[in-house]
């Protein structure tokens, strides 16, 4: 057991679009940046293997959604499927951004970012971005990790847990030794 393990982060949905592709995917590694107000600037941990990521990377732009309690269908639906292979947001509300990303409805709100700088630890970047525009609804309780897993029924629960297991496995051979 990890000592991280006792953590119940925010569960995030990170969304972006590029050359008329959309993709997200789940994000639990998202955290301020800076304490001026006046510029606010985030820091996200994303894997590079990520299709999502790889749209992000072009076009330099991403939306950061924080989840409400109430939308915890989203996290098998955008943790266990590749934009690779399906379009996720088929059949969703989704608005646009004024540079066409995509923006689920519902949320406790989000951030629209800009990317500014990254660091590649081999198996995640590490990216800090600027927030260009932020909206929030102070009426939604966000989704943590913790009450996710609580909800959802036990066999979605162990296929994100495999899911992790099979991504560590995959990810281990490009951590970089300092």
């Amino acid at each position: 057991m990890s000592l991280l393990s006792f953590c119940s982060h925010e569960i995030f949905l990170v969304t972006a679009s590029h050359e008329g592709r959309d993709s997200g995917f789940i994000a639990t590694w998202i955290m301020p940046a800076t304490l001026v107000p006046d510029r606010p600037r985030i820091v996200g941990v994303f894997s590079p293997q990520n299709f999502t990521f790889n749209l992000l990377q072009q076009s330099k732009k991403f939306i950061v959604h924080l989840l409400a309690e109430d939308q915890v269908d989203l996290l098998p639906h955008f943790g266990l499927t590749s934009s690779r292979n399906l379009n996720k947001f088929e059949g969703m509300d989704v608005q646009r951004s004024a540079h066409g990303i995509p923006i689920i409805s519902g949320t406790c709100g989000y951030m629209e970012c800009q990317l500014v700088d990254q660091l590649d630890s081999g198996d995640r970047i590490i990216c800090l971005a600027d927030v260009t525009k932020e909206d929030v609804d102070a009426t939604k309780k966000p989704l943590r990790k913790e009450t996710a897993f609580e909800t959802l029924s036990p066999e979605i629960v162990q296929k994100l847990i495999e899911k992790r297991i099979v991504d560590g496995q995959r990810d281990r051979q490009f951590i970089k030794r300092f």
